[in-house]
């Protein structure tokens, strides 16, 4: 990714400041609030200085927050069954630092922001039905 060193580190520190306040978090609602700063923080990041990896962990992330936060609304309205696997914010909070990380080091973000898409579509109904089957995994 192409960023200055001062927006890489706005960045990578903003991301990491989302996971530690996820971990923090006391239930779902909170910890997606803090996620939305992942995708806030890239949105300002692009109108400063434009980088095409950029936009694809704006998108990557900000639909995350989307199928997420719409499957913990449907839920809490009792409109579908729980679909929310086990230990799904952990392993999203250290996808998290595994992009900070890559960012840092400057390597490449797919393999994290593929990782967030799949624990993205577990919560999604054919998602977690492939996740029950042991097909989609979310490590």
């Amino acid at each position: 990714m192409k960023l200055s060193a001062n927006n890489k580190n706005i960045l990578v520190k903003e991301i990491r400041t989302a996971a530690e306040y996820m971990s923090k978090a006391n239930n779902a609602q909170q910890k997606m609030y803090f996620f939305s700063a992942v995708f806030g923080i890239s949105n300002r990041l692009m109108n400063l200085e434009f980088d095409p990896e950029l936009v694809f962990i704006h998108h990557v992330t900000e639909s995350t927050f989307k199928n997420i936060n719409t499957n913990l609304m449907m839920m809490s309205q009792g409109q579908s069954l729980p679909s929310i696997p086990p230990s799904l914010f952990n392993k999203l909070e250290d996808a998290l630092v595994q992009l900070a990380n890559y960012i840092e080091e400057g390597n490449p973000t797919y393999p994290a922001l593929e990782r967030i898409s799949n624990l993205s579509y577990s919560t999604s109904g054919n998602g977690y039905y492939l996740f029950l089957k042991g097909m989609l995994k979310i490590d």
